[in-house]
């Protein structure tokens, strides 16, 4: 068959530029194509985090150019893998400078140009500019947000594995109460702050991390049939990883009222808005320098997991769960503080062991049933 000439394509249109240094671009008919960006609000997997990022500054003079880059600076390292919120807002920055420093050249901010990998090295081993720590510091946040558009190009570095870290032991039996007891002697700041990390310890099994993490939006109240029992939703990278009953009633109003007072704020006493990477360590010593007892918040977690594991009537998985720990091992350093069992002790439990079926779960959503029993088995304040 003959092709019909009446029909023929329109040939391909060839925009010529204005300017002698830029290329033309190829169109059909008279639209020239558009570009699409990989990194959009759309992509985004924490919608909060981007906010919080966008508010902070840089030293640069103000503009259109260091408003894009902060904009855009913070998109990319929303992108990226969660740390700390001291840490995320130093990465942002320098980030945010960088893409100014690029923009500057080009007058434009465009993060896909700017972060490559020759770019970036370029202006990371430019001549006497940064220290050698300096240097490595950038290099590791430049190349953690180039690898949100370039993973090819920023591969992700060889980790080795060190050795398994020594447990620290559980606290003595006599600290808790120590501790409690000189709370009503310190000044109202340093009281309110030893009292939510000892409630959260003694009464959740909280690391200090998770203390620093918490909000009020964490803690609700859980009605049974009793009475009413305060439960806590430990999160980790954003996500509820365990949901933790505190039984002392004591405990639970104290940590209650203060969630209703900060609403979607940090349970954890704090001045300023920015919460203090070393912040549980700081009670400690200044604890230690006015001539109290001074503590470590992870043995206190590890006395709560102590009293847990002791208890006949929680079983494995459910300490798991509730402790967060993934094996058992760490048990091991508890060997000489958890009770020792008669031979006919032993067998009594392990003969009325029920098999779990299929449609028992143990996740978050379907834990009420199982903090309800477990609430009635558990001792409160002692």
């Amino acid at each position: 068959m003959g092709r019909f000439t009446a029909l023929a394509a329109a040939p391909a249109v060839v925009e010529k530029s204005k300017h002698r240094n830029t290329p033309a671009v190829a169109a059909i008919g008279q639209a020239s194509p558009s570009r699409v960006r990989r990194l959009t609000r759309r992509t985004l997997p924490d919608t909060d985090r981007y906010l919080r990022l966008k508010e902070l500054g840089i030293q640069r003079p103000a503009g259109p150019l260091r408003s894009d880059a902060i904009d855009r600076a913070a998109l990319v390292q929303a992108h990226t893998r969660a740390i700390d919120e001291v840490a995320d807002a130093k990465a942002t920055r320098v980030v945010a400078r960088y893409l100014y420093d690029e923009a500057i050249v080009f007058g434009s901010v465009d993060e896909e140009r700017a972060l490559t990998r020759p770019a970036v090295d370029k202006w990371l081993f430019r001549d006497d500019v940064f220290s050698r720590r300096s240097q490595r510091t950038y290099r590791t946040i430049l190349y953690a947000a180039g690898r949100t558009l370039y993973p090819h190009e920023f591969p992700e570095p060889h980790r080795q594995r060190g050795p398994r870290r020594k447990a620290v032991p559980a606290a003595r039996l006599s600290l808790e109460t120590e501790l409690y007891a000189i709370a009503p002697n310190l000044r109202p700041t340093l009281r309110a702050q030893l009292l939510t990390i000892l409630d959260l310890t003694t009464g959740a099994g909280l690391s200090s991390q998770e203390i620093r993490q918490l909000r009020g939006s964490d803690i609700s109240p859980l009605e049974l049939a009793e009475r009413t029992v305060v439960q806590i939703a430990v999160r980790k990278k954003g996500v509820i990883s365990r949901v933790v009953p505190v039984v002392c009633p004591v405990r639970g109003h104290r940590l209650l009222t203060r969630a209703r007072e900060v609403g979607q704020g940090y349970v954890f006493p704090i001045v300023g808005e920015t919460m203090p990477r070393n912040a549980i360590c700081h009670v400690a010593e200044e604890l230690v320098e006015q001539g109290f007892p001074g503590f470590n918040a992870a043995a206190l977690r590890n006395r709560w997991v102590v009293k847990l594991a002791s208890d006949p009537g929680v079983p494995a998985a459910m300490l798991m769960k509730m402790a967060g720990i993934a094996d058992l091992r760490v048990c091991m350093i508890w060997k000489r503080i958890c009770p020792s069992f008669r031979r006919k002790t032993r067998q009594k439990p392990c003969c009325t062991v029920r098999r779990w079926t299929a449609d028992d779960r143990c996740d978050a959503g379907a834990e009420g049933d199982d903090l309800a029993g477990l609430c009635g088995q558990l001792r409160g304040c002692d």
